[in-house]
């Protein structure tokens, strides 16, 4: 059992190093895309003309993008590696298996970066037109139901455990 403590551990390490400083670049060169993109430049075209701001948000939108979809798969490997952690932890205290809490962590885990990245987009998507903002939300909402319904055979066993 410390054994494989100790080699999660060293694992976590490795994929921190490997893929830790890349994604956060990225994923800052992002952020800042996006503060300036629709704090300061889009606000701007939209003075101007209703072409200009368009056209503005379609470059960083498309910058923004790029730098979010360079990041996305080393983002994937470091929230599976850190939900190592919690699983670990809190499964043990809630009487779930490893496996079970690892599969529930993971699974939040998703969900609460997909929710950010398409709060992020929000603004670069409402810019466009407000119904491209809605069909992505669909699509959002449906992804959560999909990870909703692999953490629901888990859910439901602790919940009949607890009402019993």
């Amino acid at each position: 059992m410390e054994d494989k403590i100790e080699e999660e551990i060293r694992e976590f390490q490795k994929c921190l190093k490997t893929y830790g400083a890349k994604t956060f670049h990225n994923l800052l060169g992002a952020f800042l895309i996006w503060l300036f993109g629709n704090l300061v430049f889009i606000p701007l075209a939209s003075e101007l003309n209703w072409q200009t701001r368009v056209t503005c948000s379609l470059i960083f939108f498309a910058a923004f993008t790029l730098l979010v979809l360079r990041a996305l798969p080393s983002l994937k490997k470091l929230i599976d590696t850190f939900s190592i952690f919690p699983a670990r932890k809190y499964g043990v205290k809630k009487g779930l298996s490893y496996e079970d809490s690892l599969v529930l962590f993971r699974n939040s885990l998703y969900m609460a970066s997909s929710i950010i990245l398409y709060l992020l987009y929000f603004p670069f998507l409402t810019s466009f037109h407000s119904s491209i903002s809605g069909i992505f939300l669909i699509l959002l909402l449906m992804l959560i139901l999909f990870l909703t319904l692999r953490m629901l055979p888990i859910l439901s066993r602790k919940i009949l455990d607890w009402l019993i």
